[in-house]
């Protein structure tokens, strides 16, 4: 039960799902567990961000315990240090130079919380190149339409090595669907990768009970498309297994913390606008 409590808790600090209040007050009794550091870091190449959390019981429906007191750095492999400052409006540590990352770069965080002390190192591959980006549908079981968005593209390693990624799908600052994928089912370099966004059924709903709002004629969809390394996409491929298995997603984190620090190098194609009937005149 400890675990699946602090699942639920990261989930939640990468604004993946949140909590939601019902009117109906139920009463349940909850294991304490001591508070954990959660965090959730990204050096990439447009900017460097580090966001710290505690856990807290799943009855406690508050806003997440951010750290505000910590120390952090970065560190490059070619000996650049640099101390990151607490920004009060992001609740984040972001860098007073602008530091990006380089591909090809490992990075080190190190950061000191109440005496106690953490890291983590990433390395961040080249950026992938996106060709196209459209949505399309599939008819499933001949009783409803599922859209999805398709990206076509080349990987940046073809021959190198596999090459890991994590897609993410913003609706204006929401963010509306993430998944992990690797190269494994890349042909001569290309890849190409669905993700699911609404059913029709769904689409027909509107916004469900729990006040999740579905795709919808009209939405922007963004997407940024992100290289990273192989440790974390096992962090992301745990995190969508967790639910299931109820044990705490993998960390690259050393030193008793939950979550990620990770290089990324983004790639950001064209957006998207939904148009369910011109879609369902031109799809195949």
């Amino acid at each position: 039960m400890q675990r699946k409590v602090l699942y639920v808790l990261i989930i939640a600090l990468l604004t993946i799902t949140g909590f939601v209040s019902c009117e109906r007050e139920i009463s349940f009794d909850y294991p304490t567990a001591e508070a954990m550091v959660v965090f959730d870091g990204l050096i990439s190449n447009e900017q460097v961000v580090v966001r710290i959390s505690h856990t807290r019981p799943m009855d406690d429906s508050t806003k997440n315990h951010f750290v505000s007191n910590a120390d952090v750095w970065i560190e490059t492999d070619d000996g650049y240090e640099e101390q990151l400052i607490f920004d009060k409006q992001q609740n984040s540590y972001l860098s007073e130079t602008g530091l990006t990352g380089t591909a090809g770069h490992t990075y080190k965080m190190r950061a000191v919380i109440d005496g106690a002390h953490y890291e983590a190192t990433t390395t961040m591959p080249p950026p992938a190149q996106v060709d196209t980006i459209f949505f399309r549908w599939i008819d499933v079981l001949n009783q409803t339409r599922v859209f999805f968005v398709c990206v076509k593209g080349e990987d940046p390693l073809p021959d190198d090595q596999r090459n890991y990624y994590l897609l993410k799908l913003m609706r204006g600052t929401e963010l509306f669907r993430w998944n992990p994928h690797s190269g494994r089912s890349s042909v001569n370099g290309k890849f190409e990768y669905d993700i699911v966004c609404s059913s029709e059924s769904d689409m027909n709903k509107g916004i469900d009970d729990d006040g999740k709002r579905p795709l919808m004629d009209g939405d922007t969809l963004h997407l940024e498309m992100m290289t990273i390394d192989r440790q974390c996409w096992l962090y992301y491929q745990s995190l969508t297994a967790s639910d299931n298995t109820m044990v705490n997603p993998l960390t690259n984190i050393q030193g008793g913390a939950l979550g990620i620090f990770m290089a990324a190098n983004i790639t950001r194609p064209l957006p998207l606008v939904f148009d369910k009937k011109t879609l369902l005149m031109t799809s195949q």
